[in-house]
């Protein structure tokens, strides 16, 4: 893909607003403890496995409750329903019938079906749609490599329910030792519904280490090989606790902050480290609270592992109306570090990225430390209790990651021991888990204080020009989408309007944001506003309501006008020619009914607030 954004001129919006680092800002940052986030990775890597339910599971919830109840914070564990999987891992079966016999060293991947599969083995790379191209997996045996895209649970829902596999065996990371990465293959995103019901883990999958897949590979290469997959345990509604607790702020308003606390093996890297980040955040900002306008609210999800996202799914579902009325960013405080990590990174929505850079590369200039700027555009990823989306709550996410030269020394995605017995305290490192909380703690302290948030609305025009630029040059004349880029134009016209009324307007609320209250009321509600209208057809399928799959490769910009690509594919007299581009219309109108009101918003914020 082309890039065309301007993402220099957003950034530099912010330099030139001036958002420096104050005396209270160092006075926050002076107060993160390096001693007593080491002490919570500690106290939590040292349960090891805490998958949900467990009694683990349960002595952590009930660690943090009274870590959170001992700083003065009013925390509660409500119990629901979450649909979950337990495993039974070591009693997988991998084993090669033809043309020799050999049992392989594997494990159970969780929410798969009990069962046991015979069939031929094909191999399918990534185990991606176009990993399929020219292969017939139907009753067969697919192998893939967990190292390569798209994610686990996705591989999972293309072999067992559009390719018609009879089972799946997922290669685990290459290392210095002989790991088995564990893992979930239920792509159904939290608790299932009636209508998806059948499409959580249909197949047996196991995985089996690097050593024994690409031995699998070979013997393909040499002919025929055929194979025998077991794989089982339990999976169903299962009762678990979750805790949660708000930090106020003197508006209803709120920064979502969390983590998951349910975890596979020795659980130090992924996830002591979010864990432990989040209780450190609760103790700052408790702290300063007098000095915060809006709210944190702290989450350590339950069901992330086993359950895929079943208990940030359902706090969105169970507290909708305050998420959907008050939450105006999301940081998903996942593996905030590991060894080797020496360098800030960031990533985000486009409505916060420049705000994000500009606030975490003047903190690690201020330190003398590497900063990583995040790829050109942003692009959508439903994975990581990424529940949010939807609602069209704005996502960031705040880290340490690793110079390049250390890519052979971590590994694959999450390093080479994700998800094993291998990732112990010793794939920590206090001083970048330090470095990864003052940078989080500075954008949340921002976000949590500034009178006028700082949304940058011309971002997510240019954004959304782009993508529909992409998907124009893609459609090849076979549906137009001129008058979208034509409301998209508008719509960058007016938010470049409204971003210049609310930045004089954060310039004139910066001593004191008094006599200015119902100006920043109405630019806040309309940025936030617009992130409800538009973040919903920028990044899903399924809409506000309901959740699109794990990993899903549709979620891409603009998902509804996807298939605009294979539109342009089909013979135009064809019946799937036809109706492909009814449903396209439609997904096109939705686009526009948006993208018109979200002109509507920017206009009339920026009137309302004397821009």
């Amino acid at each position: 893909m082309q890039n065309s954004i301007p993402w220099d001129n957003h950034r530099a919006y912010y330099a030139v607003r001036g958002m420096v680092l104050t005396g209270f800002e160092k006075e926050v940052l002076e107060e993160v403890s390096k001693e007593r986030c080491w002490e919570h990775v500690k106290w939590f890597a040292g349960e090891g496995e805490k998958l949900s339910g467990t009694p683990a599971n349960e002595r952590s919830v009930d660690y943090i409750l009274d870590t959170l109840r001992g700083l003065g914070v009013a925390a509660e564990a409500p119990r629901f329903q979450a649909w979950l999987g337990f495993p039974r891992i070591h009693d997988a079966e991998v084993k090669v019938l033809e043309p020799e016999e050999r049992a392989l060293e594997c494990i159970t991947l969780a929410q798969c079906a009990s069962a046991s599969a015979e069939g031929g083995l094909v191999y399918v790379g990534g185990g991606g749609l176009k990993d399929y191209e020219g292969v017939n997996a139907r009753n067969m045996i697919v192998l893939a490599d967990f190292s390569k895209p798209p994610a686990r649970p996705w591989k999972n829902y293309v072999a067992g329910v559009l390719k018609g596999a009879a089972g799946l065996i997922v290669i685990s990371h290459a290392g210095p030792m002989r790991a088995l990465n564990r893992g979930t293959v239920k792509s159904v995103w939290g608790n299932p519904i009636p209508e998806n019901l059948g499409d959580v883990g249909r197949i047996p999958a196991a995985g089996v280490t690097r050593e024994g897949g690409e031995y699998l590979r070979r013997l393909l290469e040499a002919g025929p090989v055929r194979v025998r997959v077991s794989a089982g345990g339990l999976r169903g509604f299962y009762g678990v606790r979750q805790p949660m607790a708000r930090v106020e702020g003197r508006e209803p308003a709120f920064v979502l902050l969390g983590s998951h606390m349910d975890a596979w093996a020795s659980a130090a890297s992924c996830n002591a480290l979010g864990c432990a980040s989040t209780l450190e955040a609760a103790r700052l900002m408790t702290r300063f609270r007098p000095k915060l306008s809006r709210g944190l609210q702290l989450l350590w999800f339950q069901g992330h592992e086993t359950g895929i996202m079943s208990g940030s799914t359902w706090y969105l579902d169970t507290y909708w109306d305050d998420v959907n009325a008050n939450c105006v960013a999301y940081l998903n405080n996942d593996t905030t570090s590991m060894i080797h990590s020496t360098v800030y990174s960031v990533d985000g929505d486009p409505a916060l990225r420049g705000f994000l850079v500009s606030t975490v590369k003047e903190l690690a200039e201020e330190e003398g430390a590497s900063f990583r700027e995040p790829r050109p555009m942003y692009v959508p990823s439903k994975t990581g209790d990424q529940s949010f989306l939807g609602v069209g709550v704005p996502s960031v996410r705040v880290q340490m990651g690793h110079p390049p030269e250390a890519d052979k020394l971590i590994g694959g995605g999450g390093g080479w021991w994700y998800h094993s017995e291998y990732d112990t305290l010793d794939k920590c490192d206090p001083e970048a888990m330090y470095m990864a909380e003052k940078a989080q703690t500075l954008v949340l302290l921002r976000l949590l204080t500034l009178p006028v948030l700082p949304y940058r609305v011309e971002a997510v025009a240019d954004w959304t020009l782009w993508a529909l630029g992409e998907l124009d040059e893609a459609a090849k004349e076979t549906l137009s989408l001129e008058s979208l880029r034509e409301k998209a134009e508008v719509f960058k016209e007016r938010a470049a309007a409204l971003d210049e009324a609310t930045g004089d307007l954060a310039e004139r609320c910066k001593k004191s944001a008094k006599g200015h209250e119902e100006e920043v009321e109405a630019a806040n509600g309309c940025m936030v506003r617009v992130s409800r209208v538009l973040n919903p057809v920028n990044y899903t399928l399924r809409g506000r309501y309901d959740q699109d799959y794990y990993g899903a490769e549709y979620v891409q910009p603009i998902p509804a006008l996807k298939g605009v690509a294979d539109l342009a594919a089909l013979n135009p007299d064809a019946e799937e020619y036809k109706a492909l581009r009814t449903r396209l219309v439609r997904a096109r109108n939705m686009a526009s009914d948006a993208l018109g009101e979200a002109a509507w918003l920017c206009e009339y914020a920026a009137e309302k607030i004397g821009g």
